[in-house]
C-alpha cells in the first residue's frame, strides 16, 4: 500500500516507477515488476505515429526490488474502486541498458492518505491465481467506482 502521507498531491503530479532491467520473473513469484519498452532514441516516446503504444519493441522488466522505489508499493484498484493515477508510456532509460523508468501522473488530487491506485491489467490476477479484492481501508481509503459502476465481486 502506498499513500501520500503527510500532504496531498496535486492533479496531474508526476512520478517515475524505476527499476533494474531484466527477465520477467513467474508468476508463481512475488514480484512488482513492470514491462520495459525502451523509448525511441531520437523522440525519447514509446508512441507509434498515429498515437498507438509501440508494441514491438518489448526489452524485459523494470524489477523495483532494492532500488527505494517507491511506486512499486502502489495497489491495483479492486472491483468498486478506480484508479487515481496512470503510467503516461514514456519510458526512460536504454535498450538492454541496466535501470530503466516508467512516468505516472495522478489524474485527480489524492487527499493524504489516500491510496495510489492504477491498473495492473485484465490478466495480472487471473495469470496468478488470485481473486481481485477492494484494497481500500477506513484509515487508507482507495477511491471509490461511483455507484452505477459499483461491480458486484464474482462468486
Amino acid at each position: 500500500m502506498l499513500t501520500p502521507g503527510r500532504y496531498d498531491l496535486p492533479a496531474k503530479y508526476r512520478i517515475i516507477f524505476w527499476g533494474k532491467r531484466g527477465r520477467c520473473q513467474p508468476c508463481d513469484k512475488e514480484d512488482r515488476a513492470i514491462s520495459y519498452f525502451p523509448p525511441n532514441k531520437i523522440t525519447g516516446r514509446n508512441r507509434e505515429k498515429d498515437g498507438t503504444t509501440k508494441a514491438n519493441n518489448y526489452n524485459g522488466v523494470l524489477n523495483p526490488g532494492d532500488t527505494g522505489d517507491v511506486i512499486q508499493y502502489a495497489a491495483c484498484p479492486g472491483p468498486n474502486e478506480r484508479q487515481n493515477m496512470r503510467s503516461t508510456f514514456q519510458y526512460f532509460g536504454k535498450r538492454n541498458g541496466n535501470i530503466g523508468g516508467l512516468e505516472f501522473v495522478t489524474l485527480e488530487i489524492i487527499p493524504k492518505n489516500t491510496q495510489l491506485c492504477h491498473w495492473y491489467g485484465s490478466g495480472w490476477w487471473k495469470e496468478r491465481g488470485l481473486k481481485r479484492i477492494n484494497v481500500g481501508t477506513t484509515k487508507y481509503p482507495a477511491p471509490l467506482r461511483a455507484k452505477k459502476d459499483a461491480k458486484v465481486p464474482r462468486k
